[in-house]
């Protein structure tokens, strides 16, 4: 289950990117999901997941220095897993 404020964070993100999409000449009669497959962008909730696979593995194989128990912490609640460089 999401946060609110995760959710109000996405919902914000979601409605620049709809917005940006919009702006491109030839694409605003298209709805929102054909302008992204058209324009090759991933849906916000892709880009996140793709984001926290990408630091996970980064922290499981040593390339970044973490604090193993805060991340672990932040895995089970939920929470982003950004800002835990020591």
């Amino acid at each position: 289950m999401c946060k609110m404020y995760i959710r109000h964070r996405m919902e914000y993100w979601y409605c620049v990117q709809r917005a940006a999409t919009k702006r491109v000449q030839g694409l605003h009669h298209l709805s929102y999901k054909e302008r992204l497959v058209h324009l090759g962008l991933p849906i916000l909730e892709e880009r996140r997941l793709r984001w926290d696979l990408i630091e996970t593995y980064k922290i499981m194989s040593g390339k970044e220095a973490v604090l193993a128990k805060i991340w672990a912490l932040k895995v089970w609640l939920n929470q982003p897993i950004t800002g835990l460089i020591d």
